[in-house]
Order: C-alpha cells, then sequence, then structure tokens
C-alpha cells in the first residue's frame, strides 16, 4: 500500500509539472504575438507621413485605452497623460484677451506761454493789446490750465478749461488818453464729444471727429488816464457760447514719440472762433507722457456794445497722466 500511494503521488507531481510547463509556454507565446504585433505599428509610425498622423493617434489611443483597463497600469498612464497634457497647456500660447472695452480716463493739466494780440473795450473806448508771453507772463495775476478725458471704445468726452487772470499798464489807449490799464479776467472752457473713424493700433495712430461748445467768460476793467480827454474807465463783462466743429489726431513714429494734431472751427456767440494745435509727445512710462507744441485761439466777438477780438498764440507745454 505504501509504495501504491508513493507511485500516485509521484505520478501527480509529473502531470502537474507537465501542466505548468505548458501553461508557461503558452503564455510565452501570446507575449511574443504582441511584441510582434505592436513593433511594426511602432515601426510604420515612424515611416508614416504627415496625412497619416490622424491613424496613427487613434492607435494611440486605442492602446492607451487599452493599457488603462489594466488596473496594475492605469495609475501610471493617467499619471503620464496628466502630465502631457500638462505640458502641452505650459508650451501653447495663451488666448489673447478680448478688446478692452473700459472706461480710461487722462488728465493733462498744461502751461500754455500765449501772447495776447488784438482788440477789446466797449462803446467808443477800446485799446489794443499786444503783449508777447513775456509781458504777460509779468503781468499775470493767476491761470490755470488743464484738460480731462473719458474714453472707452471708439467713444471719447473732453473737456478744456482755462482761467487766466492778467493786469496790463502798458495797453495802448490811442492819440486822446496819455495811458491805459487794462485788466482782462479769460475764462474758456470746451466740453466736447468725439468719435473715432479710423484706428491703427498696431502703429499707434488715429482720427477723431469732434463736436461741441466753448463757453466764454470774458471781464474786462480798463482804465483810460486823462490826456486830451479827462480819465474814463469802463468795466464790461460778457457770456457767450460757441458751437464748434473739428478733427483730432495722432501718430505714432516709435514706441515713445507721437505727434498730436487738433483744428476746430465754430461760432454762434462770437461771429467766428478756431483753434489750432500741434505737437509732439514723449511716454515717459504707460501712464506718464510729456507733450510740447504750438496752439493758437482765436475769438471774435462784437455784440451789444462790447468787443473782444483776440487772439492768444504761443507755445504749450503739458504732462498726461493715464488711469
Amino acid at each position: 500500500m505504501s509504495l501504491t500511494y508513493k507511485s500516485l503521488a509521484g505520478r501527480a507531481v509529473t502531470i502537474l509539472t507537465i501542466a505548468c510547463a505548458v501553461s508557461l509556454t503558452a503564455q510565452a507565446q501570446v507575449v511574443a504575438e504582441s511584441l510582434s504585433k505592436s513593433e511594426p505599428k511602432k515601426a510604420e509610425a515612424a515611416r508614416a507621413p504627415i496625412g497619416f498622423s490622424k491613424n496613427i493617434r487613434s492607435d494611440k489611443t486605442s492602446e492607451t485605452s487599452s493599457d488603462t483597463d489594466n488596473p496594475k497600469t492605469g495609475a501610471v498612464v493617467n499619471a503620464s497623460t496628466a502630465a502631457a497634457k500638462t505640458m502641452s497647456e505650459v508650451s501653447s500660447p495663451a488666448p489673447q484677451p478680448a478688446s478692452d472695452d473700459e472706461w480710461h480716463f487722462v488728465f493733462s493739466p498744461y502751461f500754455w506761454m500765449a501772447g495776447l494780440h488784438g482788440t477789446t473795450g466797449g462803446p467808443n473806448r477800446t485799446i489794443q493789446v499786444d503783449e508777447s508771453f513775456s509781458d504777460i507772463f509779468d503781468s499775470l495775476k493767476f491761470a490755470f490750465m488743464g484738460v480731462f478725458e473719458a474714453h472707452k471704445g471708439s467713444w471719447a468726452i473732453q473737456t478744456d478749461v482755462e482761467y487766466v487772470s492778467i493786469e496790463n499798464d502798458r495797453a495802448t489807449p490811442g492819440p486822446l488818453f496819455s495811458s491805459a490799464n487794462a485788466k482782462i479776467k479769460t475764462f474758456v472752457f470746451t466740453p466736447e464729444v468725439a468719435y473715432r473713424f479710423y484706428n491703427d493700433p498696431d502703429k499707434g495712430s488715429f482720427l477723431q471727429v469732434l463736436g461741441g461748445t466753448r463757453i466764454w467768460h470774458i471781464s474786462t476793467d480798463l482804465t483810460f488816464n486823462a490826456g486830451v480827454l479827462p480819465a474814463v474807465q469802463i468795466s464790461e463783462s460778457r457770456n457767450w457760447v460757441d458751437a464748434v466743429v473739428g478733427l483730432r489726431g495722432k501718430a505714432a513714429f516709435s514706441e515713445k514719440v507721437f505727434f498730436l494734431g487738433r483744428f476746430d472751427v465754430g461760432g454762434g456767440g462770437a461771429k467766428f472762433t478756431y483753434q489750432l494745435f500741434g505737437g509732439l509727445g514723449y511716454n515717459i512710462n504707460k501712464k506718464i507722457a510729456f507733450v510740447g507744441g504750438y496752439r493758437v485761439l482765436d475769438v471774435n466777438y462784437d455784440k451789444n456794445n462790447f468787443l473782444f477780438d483776440m487772439s492768444q498764440r504761443g507755445p504749450i507745454m503739458g504732462v498726461g497722466f493715464r488711469f
């Protein structure tokens, strides 16, 4: 009996050994077949022209999906896929921002070194004023000048404010008086709306058509000292509004240097008024720019026994603050 059991045990061990060998052989053949199938695909992918990239990509996708079905390799494949996606997002260019459609503001205080040339006065009493800026500067009592602009898209709102107070002892009174003293206060407020009909952001150029009003307040206090005629003092003030239309433009020569120009013309309260400006600007940085140029502002008002036919002209400089 012991011999029988021993022989039976030996036979069982032999059968199990043969079965394991057959199983290992079958698995090796499966692995060899999968390798032989994958190698041609890889070689074909290396030799494939650009037109077949779509098919190759689909094969890789299928291989990846089949690998992810395996719980042991799925985590590694998913991690490598996430890493590749992250690298792709970093290396790809960021999308360009949409066009800026927010409000932007510019405040530009300026100093206008203008002379004053023309005629002013009341009924039957006028004086000639022909003063350069150096003369005006000596006579200057107070001055404030500035431009405020708000723009959004193609539209802009701009206001120009100028207040000047001067006292001149060298006015020419004519042959009937020995001398004259003129105190002149000028307040000019110009609110306008502008529309940009041409824009080239690559070159930094634009053209705007603008329209608005120019509001004037002129106060004169004239003293004619005795000569052939006795001394006379005349004090007058007038307010009026002129409608104005014009053009405004900018052309950039470089990232830093640009040209600004403006012209407007109008009337209504006055017989006629116009303004000219041309100058160069320099961008100190993205928020601050310096502008210098030449400006002319002319008006001819002659109503209600009051004459103010004056031209202001001279160099101008200012600083623009963007925010």
